[in-house]
């Protein structure tokens, strides 16, 4: 079963924290994973407007509908290096924390599970999974207990479950701390505050 860390977030702060400073800015990405329909884009949406900052939603998505899901390696590593910039284009309007839904973690993970990656993959989409250790400050894992929403472009309940704890396994696997969010909107906007506010009172 994987392991939440609810506290022991140090690792991944600072390494992100390092890696913002790179960029010259005073901002963190705090990104929000987790399998279809978990209330990813709703939370970082949600929590930007509290913070007034903005929020990069998943890019991904836009290019599975344009393509009607028939994708192949390359697009896998478009989406991944589309968001990428889509994240660093947002920092010049973001405040304190950019919210980020979805990362090339999750981009990987999917293209393998479609059967549209192969082995091995892209270097340049492994790359860019690789990076995310150090790219984001805080890594939320929104939690599958809320009803699952029917769309077009997602498969099911069960394949929710599934890649769920797929995304927990490649966490633990890659060394990455996370911190599991549950309930309302509300609910989990307010577990989130508080490991945010914790780590913004530690900085200081």
């Amino acid at each position: 079963m994987a392991r939440e860390r609810e506290q022991d977030r140090t690792g991944g702060a600072a390494d992100g924290a390092q890696y913002g400073a790179q960029y010259g800015h005073d901002v963190a990405r705090v990104v929000f994973v987790g399998a279809e329909s978990t209330g990813k884009s709703t939370l970082s949406e949600y929590l930007a407007r509290a913070y007034d900052t903005v929020s990069v939603p998943e890019i991904g998505r836009f290019i599975w509908e344009e393509k009607g899901g028939n994708l192949n390696a390359d697009d896998y590593v478009e989406i991944a290096v589309k968001h990428r910039a889509a994240e660093d284009e947002a920092l010049a309007q973001a405040r304190r924390w950019l919210f980020v839904d979805t990362n090339a973690l999750t981009t990987l993970l999917l293209g393998v599970e479609f059967h549209q990656v192969g082995d091995p993959a892209p270097d340049e989409l492994l790359r860019c999974a690789d990076d995310c250790k150090a790219r984001y400050a805080h890594t939320f894992v929104c939690a599958d207990d809320i009803p699952y929403e029917e769309q077009d472009a997602r498969e099911n309940e069960a394949w929710r479950g599934r890649i769920q704890q797929l995304v927990l396994k490649d966490l633990e696997a890659r060394g990455i701390p996370y911190t599991i969010v549950r309930g309302s909107v509300e609910e989990r906007a307010a577990q989130v505050r508080r490991v945010l506010d914790t780590a913004s009172l530690a900085a200081a």
